[in-house]
């Protein structure tokens, strides 16, 4: 029953929405054509609209594509500019990287300068804390040696220079005197060597080179006294104040005057060596100067040991005093016997060896100082200190 009731519910609504609905379109029919003709109207102004809107935003979109243009040319133009910039900053950042690698250049050969430096100064320190403990130990006995030192230099100094054989001698014998003065048996070999450099002075014999050289200084004094040109002396003769009488004595007056005036012209000398020609005036000062020069040059001869030079300068002297001072003969001898004389001596003396006396007190030296001394007490304050004065100067 229930059934049946609600399809008969069903039935009479559906009926009455059918009624209503044939009702409403008949009513509705002027009404939605108002509604067509308002409605194209609205879409009418709806695309004006529309169309104003696109034009709106079409001329906002080229307004800004035209500022958006300008903006990326400006911003290209700052882009070239800071490309441009950072360029110049990466010139400069070149240019200060080579100036900074010359500095650091220029600091590393500073830094190696002071480096050497500061060797060089420490090793001048240990050499002077060298000396100072050298120094601190020296007695007497080390400064007579240094004496005997100094003597046996200053002797071999003597003998290669001045070739002084005796000044030599006595340098010796004055080392040896203070090598006896110590009365050390250590100093056994430095006398000997001293007393075998010694002999072999004595052997060499004694050369006075000195008075050798004063005695050639003084002959060249002695020659530039010696007449070289004896200038002319003329006569007055005496005319005979009575004239010849005759034909005879006019003729032997006349022969006569003609045969003086004819020998003051002509001068005849017997020689018997080879015929030389007379010095002329203009010459007098060259030929003085030659022989000079030549009493000079043995004289250097002489002092540097050389008796070839020394034996031809002497010789040449002589050469010239014989050919060119002849009006004084007597004078001109004596100097010449002289020349000879000296050009007789020997002066290319051997000199001797006398090192062995300093290499036998430098053994002594050297055998002395390597001894090492005596320790100290460790309590003492000395040797508390000594380590760390050593340490400090060290660093």
């Amino acid at each position: 029953m229930i059934l049946d009731k609600a399809l008969e519910d069903k039935t009479k609504s559906s009926t009455e929405e059918t009624a209503v609905v044939v009702v409403q379109e008949t009513a509705t029919t002027p009404v939605v054509k108002q509604r067509s003709t308002g409605l194209a109207t609205g879409l009418a102004i709806l695309a004006v609209i529309f169309a104003i809107a696109a034009a709106a935003v079409s001329w906002y979109l080229w307004q800004s594509g035209a500022q958006q243009q300008q903006q990326l040319q400006r911003s290209q133009a700052d882009i070239s500019a800071a490309i441009q910039r950072i360029d110049v900053q990466v010139s400069d950042n070149r240019q200060l990287q080579r100036q900074f690698d010359q500095q650091s250049a220029a600091v590393g050969q500073l830094e190696k300068n002071l480096q050497h430096q500061i060797g060089q100064l420490v090793r001048q320190q240990a050499s002077q804390k060298k000396s100072l403990l050298s120094l601190s130990t020296t007695d007497r006995a080390d400064w007579l040696l240094a004496e005997a030192e100094y003597l046996i230099r200053l002797a071999s100094q003597r003998l290669l220079m001045g070739k002084e054989i005796q000044g030599a001698l006595d340098l010796l014998k004055a080392a040896d005197n203070i090598a006896k003065e110590l009365d050390d048996s250590s100093l056994y070999p430095l006398r000997q060597a001293l007393a075998d450099d010694m002999a072999a002075l004595r052997s060499a014999g004694n050369l006075d080179l000195e008075g050798i050289y004063l005695q050639l200084g003084a002959l060249a004094r002695q020659s530039e006294g010696l007449q070289l040109i004896a200038m002319p002396q003329l006569t007055a003769t005496l005319v005979e104040a009575t004239a010849p009488e005759t034909w005879r004595q006019r003729l032997d007056v006349g022969i006569r005057r003609a045969w003086e005036k004819l020998s003051s012209y002509i001068q005849i000398k017997r020689r018997d060596d080879i015929y030389k020609p007379l010095l002329a005036p203009e010459y007098e000062a060259a030929v003085r100067q030659n022989v000079r020069l030549m009493f000079e040059q043995a004289q250097m001869a002489a002092l540097s040991g050389k008796q070839k030079l020394y034996t031809i300068s002497l010789a040449k002297a002589q050469q010239w005093l014989n050919n060119y001072y002849t009006l004084e003969m007597e004078k001109t001898v004596v100097v010449t016997d002289a020349i000879k004389v000296l050009s007789g001596l020997k002066i290319e003396v051997p000199l001797p060896d006398i090192s062995g006396s300093l290499r036998a007190l430098k053994s002594y030296q050297e055998t002395l100082h390597s001894i090492a001394p005596l320790p100290k007490n460790n309590n003492s304050p000395a040797t508390n200190t000594a380590p760390a004065i050593s340490k400090e100067s060290t660093q």
